[in-house]
């Protein structure tokens, strides 16, 4: 199986004129991720190939996985874009533990390195109907995989200050404060650090969420008991802007804001 994956690998790097190195890199892979396939076969080392590492090369080689595993279709197809958010089953098997946070896994943002977090683009990445959100990950365990037309760059810190915010970097996102809505606790220009595994606002404090037309927003948020019910009061730290309340159903929290690296005044 791995001589014809090797074989089909090989027909796109020559019909795009990239190098193995380069097609590695391009994908988030070590650089040397093709060529130790191809050693494999010639050392008759290994037979099989992580559908992981396939699933990653398909959009560098402009084909489908389908096609470079079992040669199924053309090999100019490509996988079709992602829904804005998937469905998501709790009862299900999940993959999210193999695939973490992912660079646009299924749309082709590459050249990520390992250890790495992305950047939100929140202009970018609101076309077509809001954040666009491949998988909604594990609350409480696994953070989300965005579509990489929702990802601007990537953020590496030192493992010590991943290690102190408790976060691993798949399950960090970064975020680009706009608007004064939050000031004086974020200003415009600010980037905030955020885990998207803390999905549920408690305790109190600052979250990023999904407005109503599927923008990426920081606010306040506080758990009240309202007659017997759960309300989340939306606040701004900005006075100009007005409290909203929502139910928790009504709402969808991309995760708890940490950290916020901005110009000291």
């Amino acid at each position: 199986m791995l001589n014809d994956v090797i074989e089909r690998i090989d027909i796109r790097l020559k019909a795009l004129g990239l190098s193995a190195q380069a097609a590695s890199i391009k994908a988030g892979l070590s650089k040397d991720a093709i060529r130790n396939m191809q050693r494999a076969v010639q050392q008759k080392g290994r037979s099989g190939v992580s559908t992981r590492t396939i699933t990653a090369l398909a959009p560098v080689l402009e084909t489908s996985v389908a096609w470079l595993l079992e040669g199924i279709g053309d090999p100019g197809d490509t996988a079709s874009k992602p829904s804005i958010i998937s469905s998501f089953d709790p009862d299900a098997a999940h993959d999210h533990e193999e695939l973490g946070m992912s660079y646009g896994l299924h749309t082709g943002f590459h050249g990520a390195p390992e250890g790495t977090s992305p950047q939100i683009d929140i202009t970018g990445g609101m076309g077509a109907g809001g954040l666009s959100i491949v998988k909604e990950g594990v609350p409480g365990k696994n953070g989300m995989t965005f579509s990489a037309d929702a990802v601007s760059d990537y953020w590496r810190l030192p493992p010590a200050i991943y290690s102190a915010l408790g976060l691993n970097p798949k399950d960090a996102a970064f975020v680009p404060v706009q608007g004064d809505s939050m000031y004086p606790t974020l200003q415009e220009g600010d980037v905030v650090v955020i885990d998207t595994r803390h999905r549920w606002p408690s305790p109190d404090g600052v979250y990023a969420i999904l407005d109503e037309i599927g923008g990426l927003v920081m606010k306040r948020l506080e758990v009240v008991d309202e007659d017997g019910e759960n309300k989340i009061h939306i606040i701004s730290d900005n006075p100009r802007h007005p409290v909203k309340v929502k139910k928790p159903d009504d709402l969808f929290v991309v995760g708890r804001v940490l950290r916020r690296f901005g110009i000291i005044k």
